[in-house]
């Protein structure tokens, strides 16, 4: 093996500090330390001999990022079968980082320390284990190598579990909680949001399972890098499916990533505890991995499992991903939606392998340190028709995965025209449908009419989701609007106007709620929506739908919807509504226009063009009566 002279200078100091016992059986961090500010000192000076150097004794690879190597990894043995790693990574060939990372006799991850390419340390990070060899936490040191703020934990004790919980919430008429299992990187069973509707047994003992250290405590750890770092994943979408099924049990279960084969006994463990139904926001290339969920699934058909079509943005008809693309009765494979009902951005779909779109960009869930965030995926459209179908199974206890499965399969078929260009089942507009949605009517309006012979009404159904939207606000915007209007010869017609009682998530504008909200309005003018704030990818304080813009989407068409925070509530409503009537969602340049990208109170005009557009278009498309 041929090395340069400043590759053996590094080694070979790596190995005299072996030779003169640096590295002996009570190696630690400080131990790895020396080691590593001696290699890095090494490798700056490349004259420094190469004393002791010894090729048997280290093995090198390259370190690759997207293909392209970044740096070099040389591994060396040391005492009790125990291992180092030196991790030089470079930039325009010249080292920028020295990564060192100490292993146990069993390649069990325990000190990292990184070096800047002055050789002064930037982190460092240790791992502690039990007496049995089971790692308990990370911990940050200092540049002194002690510890500093709290550990990340990877296994907190039992005692975190409390033994009294707080029971699920149960609405009247709900039955007992149902099981759902979720299949993930675990769960931060420290949260009292999660730690209280967690399933136990008749001894108050955790009913879950870790399936990647096989011990009782699947607590929401996804190391990387070598397990010196960690990603949380498994909070963020049993927290989802919580909030939308706050009825259930959840048993969590971290999956087998160590051996795939394990999963037939996941299987076997949920459905001996009364799991019917499994969420798995995970998947992989590699169909090996799947063979043994594949036995499990089809020995346990009664069994429903909620699987991930993945984030890679890819067709998986023609590149699969498992077990998305295994075929099997009781697996509903979903991915997420974005605005326009069609797969989202880096999201997966397939005519055959993916059943259902569900909005899952920008929803509300719980990070691993239990604060709100929003997140997005198909990892999440998997929390979101978990939770559906707990809720029909805790309606219909009888029920199994294929009443389940033809349950969806008879709602949701033809929600959506264009689905089916991207998925076999359907558009799951509203995983949460089915409360109700009331609707009061307010006093009518006092518009002054413009004076116009022979005008063109636009009669309009008024929706207003917020108190905040007083009703002398209202009155306000909708008179600007229409005097705006007028210099197209639009005036009003018929105007009515409701207040709407509803769940608090439908008083926002989201693709897939405004299908519930406006179902339920019934309404049958153009409309115009005062909403509480929106929830739309990308977020305008003022939004219209034509018909040019809902083809997949047309329960919005005609509708105009207005957020709390838009400014000059009567110059954006006249905007809107043109975009609506003309149905064009062209702006122009000209500071005085009302279409301008951005509305300004002082710009109101529309030229004769764009009133003819306005007028044409209203009428053809029934918006507008003459």
């Amino acid at each position: 093996m041929q090395l340069t002279s400043v590759v053996k200078s590094c080694l070979g100091v790596a190995l005299l500090l072996m030779s003169t016992g640096v590295l002996a059986a009570d190696w630690g961090a400080a131990r790895l330390l020396e080691f590593a500010t001696a290699s890095c000192q090494g490798w700056q000076d490349a004259a420094k001999p190469a004393t002791g150097f010894a090729t048997g004794s280290i093995v090198k690879s390259e370190i690759k990022f997207r293909e392209k190597v970044v740096g070099t990894r040389h591994r060396v043995e040391i005492e009790n079968n125990a291992l180092v790693e030196l991790d030089v990574i470079e930039h325009s060939g010249q080292p920028v980082r020295f990564i060192n990372s100490l292993f146990g006799e069993f390649g069990d991850p325990l000190v990292l320390l990184s070096l800047g390419a002055d050789c002064s340390l930037q982190v460092a990070r240790k791992i502690n284990y039990t007496s049995k060899g089971q790692a308990i936490n990370i911990v940050t040191l200092d540049t002194e190598l002690e510890p500093k703020g709290d550990p990340d934990w990877l296994n907190p004790p039992l005692e975190f579990i409390e033994r009294d919980p707080v029971k699920p919430i149960k609405h009247p008429g709900e039955n007992t909680p149902v099981r759902v299992g979720m299949v993930d990187s675990g769960v931060n069973y420290r949260l009292p949001e999660i730690n209280r509707r967690l399933a136990r047994d008749s001894n108050g003992q955790l009913v879950g399972y870790d399936f990647w250290d096989m011990d009782d405590l699947p607590y929401d750890a996804h190391p990387v890098n070598s397990g010196f770092f960690l990603q949380r994943h498994g909070t963020r979408t049993a927290s989802l499916l919580l909030r939308e099924a706050p009825a259930v049990a959840l048993v969590p279960y971290r999956y087998p990533r160590p051996d795939m084969s394990r999963m037939m006994a996941l299987v076997e463990h949920a459905a001996d505890n009364q799991v019917s139904i499994l969420g798995m926001p995970l998947g992989s290339n590699r169909l090996e991995d799947w063979g043994s969920f594949e036995r499990a699934a089809r020995a346990y058909p009664q069994m429903l499992f909620i699987v991930s079509a993945g984030n890679d943005g890819r067709d998986i008809d023609e590149r699969p991903v498992y077990p998305a693309s295994l075929d099997l009765g009781n697996v509903i494979v979903v991915t997420s939606a974005d605005d326009f009902v069609r797969p989202a951005e880096r999201t997966n779909w397939g005519r055959v392998s993916v059943d259902y779109l569900v909005p899952a960009e920008r929803v509300s869930a719980l990070d691993y340190s239990g604060s709100g965030t929003r997140v997005s995926g198909s990892s999440y459209a998997v929390s979101r028709v978990t939770a559906l179908a707990a809720r029909l199974k805790m309606a219909r206890p009888q029920w199994d995965a294929t009443d389940i499965a033809g349950e969806l399969r008879n709602r949701y078929g033809n929600s959506s025209p264009g689905a089916r260009d991207w998925v076999s089942g359907g558009y799951i507009a509203d995983p949460l449908a089915g409360a109700g949605v009331i609707k009061q009517p307010l006093p009518g309006l006092d518009l002054v009419p413009p004076q116009i012979d022979n005008g063109f009404r636009l009669p309009i159904d008024i929706l207003v989701l917020d108190s905040r939207w007083t009703h002398q606000r209202v009155e306000q915007a909708v008179q600007q609007a229409f005097e705006i209007l007028a210099q197209c010869s639009i005036i009003p017609g018929k105007v009515s106007i409701h207040a709407i009682d509803a769940e608090d998530y439908l008083r926002d504008l989201s693709t897939g709620s405004a299908h519930t909200l406006l179902k339920a309005a019934g309404t049958a003018n153009a409309t115009v929506v005062f909403a509480r704030d929106t929830r739309m990818q990308a977020a305008f304080d003022g939004e219209a739908f034509g018909l040019g813009n809902t083809r997949m989407r047309p329960w919005l068409a005609s509708s105009v919807w207005l957020m709390l925070g838009v400014d000059d509530p009567g110059v954006a409503l006249a905007h809107e509504l043109y975009h609506v009537i003309a149905n064009s969602g062209e702006h122009v340049v000209g500071v005085a226009n009302l279409m301008q990208g951005r509305t300004r109170p002082e710009s109101q005009q529309l030229t004769p063009a764009q009133c003819r557009l306005a007028r044409a278009n209203g009428v053809a498309n029934r918006l507008l009566q003459d």
